[in-house]
């Protein structure tokens, strides 16, 4: 018994060291498709570092990240852990009808942050209204579907914070600027209004936030039928499936077009790319099909209707949650300037003023804003 436990320590010794020099022998990679997000690169080590804890913290990460066969050993976990029946795993909930649910608690907010952000809320709202006018301000954040697809979740699942950061949000904004989707989107919530493998919303749920940002504009929202709805993806596989390497079914993409046609221009980050679609079909060939909605995250993104002269102008501080909601609300500016603030660098106030702007939307899903470290250049 003592031989073959010496053996059995020895071949996992053995295993280890081979996993060791494996991942020192192969190039480091820079993205993960799966995960779609930039992966940790060997930390510089430096006095500083090393005694501060930082290196050995970045080391850890680095080694995380870089794993050699970290997808297949995600996915075995995932096998592992659902074998022993747990119903959540990694943050992520085995829900019911085949969704995969990402978890939220307060416990993930940094609280300092999360009171400047609430704050800075009446603040943009009240100085937005100053500039632009009464009615031409507006704030929406969308709750993901751990908030409104409760029913799905197992019953241990804990209280969702989101309804208590939107209370928050709705008291700290401007009286008239809020949006709040709650309504709609529990009343809409056994159509498929998320993704069942991605943290977004689908271009129907989409949809109902535009309807109901455009009733608050008083504004006609155009109705269902008059769009042409084509699927072009039924195997997606979002970012919420990323986390566990599994999924019982995958997600289906649709873009949404006018029936009476489009035209559009579409200029990414001040010229450096451009195109006439809002949509960049390419993505539909990769892991990241998400990104086909305007080509994914830009600093600045410039929608230009060429059917519509009617002198307004519309920015969009946003999360992605914003790709796949400007296709409708396109419909009624000349322009839809769309500013993710992570890579803009430019004062929000002084470039609404250089462009003419006569509408302000921030849009973000609650987690999203809730966390951001960037909203401080909304005040500038």
């Amino acid at each position: 018994m003592k031989n073959r436990n010496k053996i059995t320590v020895a071949l996992f010794g053995i295993l280890l060291f081979g996993i060791s020099i494996s991942n020192q022998l192969i190039s480091a990679k820079d993205f993960s498709e799966v995960e779609n997000r930039q992966l940790k690169q060997m930390p510089k080590l430096t006095a500083n570092s090393l005694f501060s804890g930082t290196f050995g913290k970045d080391y850890e990460t680095y080694l995380s990240d870089q794993f050699i066969g970290r997808d297949q050993w995600i996915s075995l976990k995932t096998t592992s852990d659902r074998m022993m029946g747990k119903k959540e795993v990694n943050g992520v909930y085995f829900a019911k009808d085949d969704y995969l649910i990402e978890k939220h608690t307060k416990s993930e907010l940094d609280s300092a942050q999360y009171k400047k952000n609430i704050k800075r809320l009446k603040t943009v709202t009240n100085t937005y209204t100053k500039l632009l006018g009464n009615g031409h301000v507006k704030v929406m954040f969308a709750p993901t579907a751990s908030a409104i697809l409760r029913d799905k979740l197992p019953k241990s699942a804990p209280k969702d914070p989101q309804d208590e950061i939107l209370n928050d949000m709705k008291n700290s904004a401007k009286k008239g600027t809020f949006i709040d989707l709650r309504s709609t989107f529990k009343k809409e919530k056994e159509e498929y209004i998320y993704y069942k493998t991605d943290h977004h919303w689908t271009t129907l749920g989409a949809y109902y936030a535009y309807v109901d940002w455009a009733k608050s504009m008083k504004i006609t929202p155009i109705p269902m039928k008059q769009w042409k709805r084509e699927v072009v993806s039924k195997d997606f596989l979002g970012t919420v499936y990323s986390k566990v390497n599994q999924a019982p079914s995958a997600d289906t993409i649709e873009f949404w077009t006018r029936k009476s046609g489009e035209k559009y221009e579409v200029i990414y980050d001040m010229g450096q790319k451009k195109s006439n679609s809002l949509y960049e079909r390419s993505y539909l060939k990769k892991k990241d099909k998400y990104s086909a909605f305007l080509d994914g995250n830009h600093a600045l993104t410039v929608i230009k209707n060429k059917k519509v002269k009617n002198g307004k102008k519309l920015v969009i501080i946003k999360d992605s949650y914003a790709h796949s909601f400007a296709p409708f609300v396109a419909n009624h500016f000349e322009e839809v300037h769309l500013i993710d603030l992570r890579y803009f660098n430019m004062g929000i106030k002084s470039y609404i003023k250089q462009q003419g702007i006569t509408d302000f939307l921030m849009l973000y899903h609650v987690m999203s804003y809730a966390k951001d470290i960037h909203t401080i250049q909304l005040t500038k």
